[in-house]
């Protein structure tokens, strides 16, 4: 469908050159095999219509000129294709525009675009959702609306057919929330082990993936009929997969997917490609920033929290509530907690396991809601003890546990505080070849990458063993942070090389000071400008012990900048007596008001 309307916005919006054309800060890493991904959803008019994330057609249009006159080539997902097997090269600057959900509004106002520009894109379509009478309603997450909201049949046979756009999956049945604990919290699909009220059990693996792969089928089998062919891009709802979603995607067709992890893609691997997401319509400024293909490492402001005082007595949420509570009014940038608790000396767990005994099965609810009520990124601390099997009879219990953890896990990272993996680390350093090669940018993917090799290729047998359970973990949560938690004791030892070396398998380091047997001030002192001067500073963080005196914290935090360093935590927060005090520690911990922002 022509619209006339916005042929003339597009004559009358390509006067902004002026603006257009300024030197992009961000350029394209060229040659590298990696593209930006994005992710739209609905195109609206005016900002009345707005949701948070749809664009107005005027941004659009700004944006597509952006991307023409900086010389950025949205490319096909045959070309990325081609590409991966080597038989075609991707232009410079390449991008991937992709929408999702299927509006009317792609074939009314972007698909004239397309055209214009001559742009190939990315729709990713809901079965259920197109399946309804022109007259009926659609089950859309919570809410019954208009099914004339979405594409129909014939409007997606002429995009099709029109050698622009790829229709994808966007799964029969699987854009919703599911039962996921007792609880009752409701968490996406895809990522979810279903739990049974009537039995008070959770659906096994195998369930879990054929019930995916039944819905991608059911899906394919629905857009073949109508469009003649099955997709060959599976786009997941929300954003979210695991492993097991990827195997079952590549056995239903579909070896290409899309996720919201919000990294570049990479043609070597198709199967995860990230995908930047605007939301709030954003203006022309922040949306060059989302074609950065080199991401700076995160701010990390946080503090740890005792898993044993966010638990509740049954059906109370007082003490979860004042938990979320404190991080809704400091912001800090996550918090770190346990995924156990000590009680009389012995562990007990907050999911079930074959480990431990359960305290709680709590941890799906802590994770999940602290992320998306808190509005704050949750790390796990895992201890050493859980990386040694309980019995040593079954060498293989240490990994089971971590694959547990990481089906009822919902974190965006994990700390690792295992001193033996450190010295085995920090000896192999020793002995290899200087490692110029790490990852400057963030990039958490290509920090699995390497741990999955180094399991076959690592000649310690702890570090072998230590990745293998952390890429268990990673079976059910692939797209997570890890830090490596290291005393300040051994920072005399972390020269550059060494540094180099373990960043080449942890996004981070973080430096723990509380159990020093030096003057951790002292240390970091004299050791840290070594590592400022090889520009490894924005990959260090520092953990301090709070010991009930605020004076004492506000100072420690007051000097951490005059060594240039910028991440930074403390434990414990007493977040139920609100100590420390909101008013010393929020400069210093908030993302909204610290100046390194």
């Amino acid at each position: 469908m022509e619209n006339s309307k916005h042929t003339v916005q597009l004559l009358f919006l390509s006067l902004s050159a002026l603006l257009l054309l300024m030197p992009a800060n961000c350029r394209a890493d060229t040659g590298s095999g990696r593209f930006v991904a994005i992710a739209y959803h609905d195109v609206v008019d005016t900002r009345e219509e707005l949701a948070s994330d749809a664009v107005t057609t005027d941004h659009l249009i700004d944006q597509f000129e952006w991307l023409l006159a900086n010389n950025y080539h949205p490319v096909s997902v045959s070309d990325l294709i081609l590409a991966n097997r080597g038989e075609k090269k991707l232009p410079e600057k390449p991008v991937l525009l992709c929408w999702d959900d299927g509006y009317t509004s792609f074939y009314e106002k972007v698909f004239p675009l397309l055209r214009a520009y001559n742009y190939p894109a990315v729709l990713a379509i809901v079965g259920t959702w197109l399946e309804p009478e022109p007259n009926a309603n659609v089950l859309y997450g919570d809410n019954l609306v208009p099914r004339k909201k979405f594409l129909t049949w014939q409007q997606l046979s002429k995009l099709d057919q029109s050698g622009l756009v790829e229709i994808a999956s966007h799964s029969y049945n699987l854009h919703r929330a599911v039962l996921a604990d007792k609880a009752g919290d409701r968490l996406p699909a895809v990522i979810t082990h279903i739990y049974n009220k009537n039995t008070g059990q959770y659906e096994n693996d195998a369930a879990h993936k054929n019930r995916i792969l039944t819905d991608l089928q059911k899906n394919n089998a629905l857009l073949t009929k109508h469009l003649g062919h099955p997709p060959r891009v599976m786009v997941w709802p929300f954003g979210q997969y695991n492993s097991a979603a990827l195997e079952a995607a590549e056995m239903a067709g579909m070896p290409v997917t899309l996720t919201l992890d919000p990294i570049p893609g990479n043609i070597a691997n198709l199967q995860e490609i990230g995908r930047i997401y605007p939301t709030l319509n954003p203006e022309l400024p922040e949306f060059r920033e989302f074609l950065n293909l080199n991401l700076p490492h995160p701010i990390r402001h946080f503090f740890k929290v005792d898993s044993a005082d966010i638990l509740d007595t049954a059906g109370s949420e007082v003490h979860f509530g004042a938990f979320l509570d404190r991080l809704v009014d400091i912001k800090p940038d996550m918090v770190v907690f346990e995924p156990t608790v000590t009680i009389k000396n012995s562990h007990y767990s907050l999911f079930q396991n074959s480990r431990y005994p359960l305290a709680q099965d709590r941890l799906t609810r802590l994770t999940w809601h602290t992320s998306k009520r808190g509005s704050t990124g949750t790390f796990l601390w895992l201890s050493a003890a859980m990386f040694s099997p309980a019995d040593t009879s079954k060498t293989d219990s240490a990994g089971e546990f971590f694959k547990q953890l990481g089906t009822f896990a919902f974190s965006e990272g994990l700390l690792i505080d295992y001193p033996r993996l450190n010295d085995a680390l920090m000896k192999a350093a020793a002995s290899s070849d200087p490692y110029d090669n790490f990852v400057k940018s963030w990039d958490p993917s290509l920090r699995r990458l390497a741990r999955k090799n180094a399991v076959h290729a690592a000649d310690t047998p702890i570090i072998s063993s230590a990745f293998m359970k952390l890429e268990s973990f990673q079976y059910w949560q692939p797209f997570v942070e890890l830090g490596l938690v290291v005393s300040t004791d051994l920072l005399p030892q972390l020269d550059a090389k060494t540094t180099k070396y373990l960043l080449k398998y942890f996004d981070f380091l973080l430096l723990d000071t509380r159990k020093s047997s030096s003057n951790p001030q002292h240390t970091l002192t004299t050791c840290l400008p070594t590592l400022e001067e090889s520009g490894l500073l924005p990959q260090m963080s520092i953990l301090l012990q709070y010991d009930g005196t605020d004076k004492q914290l506000r100072d420690q935090l007051t000097m951490l900048p005059s060594r240039n360093i910028i991440n930074w935590g403390y434990e414990y927060d007493n977040f139920q007596e609100c100590q420390p005090s909101a008013g010393i520690i929020r400069t210093f911990l908030s993302k909204t008001s610290y100046p390194f922002r």
